[in-house]
C-alpha cells in the first residue's frame, strides 16, 4: 500500500471514530442533562436525545469530510471553518431528523406537498435548535467547541 492509499484508509477511519465519538457525546451530554433522580425521562425526549445523537454523529462525519476545502490554511482558518460548518450542519440534520421522526410516529399528520414538506422541515429545525438552546447548555457550547478544536488540530491537513 502506498503512502497516499494509507493516508486516505487512516483519514477515513479517524473520521468514522471522530462521528461516533461526537454522536455518542452529545447523547450523553443531553442524557446527563435531562435524567433527574427518582424520575423517568418521558418518551418524546428521549427520542429527541436519539436525534440528537445521531445529527452530531453526521454532523460530526460531514464536517470531518468538508474540512478538506481548509486543509490547507492555518489552524485559525481551519477552527472557525470547523466550528460554523458542524453548527449548521448538526442543525440541518437534527431538523431533519425531527421531521423524520415525526412523519414517522405520526404520518397522516403531515402535509406532503412542496409548501407543507418546506413548512415542516422549517418547523422542525426551529424546533430542533429552541430545544437545544433553551434553557442554555454550557456542556453542549463546549462539546461544539471541542469538535471545532479536534476536527482543526487532528483533522485533514495538507501542507504546502
Amino acid at each position: 500500500m502506498d503512502r497516499g492509499t494509507l493516508s486516505n484508509v487512516v483519514d477515513v477511519v479517524l473520521g468514522l471514530l471522530f462521528a461516533a465519538a461526537m454522536g455518542l457525546s452529545i447523547a450523553a451530554v443531553l442524557v446527563a442533562d435531562f435524567m433527574q433522580p427518582g424520575k423517568i425521562m418521558s418518551d418524546p425526549a428521549r427520542q429527541t436525545l436519539i436525534v440528537c445523537g445521531l445529527a452530531g454523529a453526521c454532523a460530526g462525519l460531514l464536517s470531518w469530510w468538508l474540512q478538506r476545502f481548509a486543509a490547507n490554511r492555518g489552524v485559525v482558518v481551519r477552527f472557525f471553518f470547523a466550528f460554523g460548518v458542524f453548527l449548521l450542519l448538526f442543525g440541518a440534520f437534527g431538523g431533519l431528523f425531527e421531521v423524520i421522526r415525526k412523519t414517522v410516529t405520526s404520518p397522516g399528520g403531515m402535509d406532503l406537498t412542496l409548501g407543507g414538506v418546506y413548512w415542516s422541515s422549517l418547523g422542525g429545525f426551529w424546533t430542533f435548535v429552541l430545544f437545544l438552546i433553551i434553557p442554555l447548555r454550557p456542556a453542549l457550547f463546549g462539546l461544539w467547541i471541542a469538535a471545532a478544536l479536534i476536527i482543526a488540530v487532528v483533522g485533514p491537513q495538507r501542507t504546502a
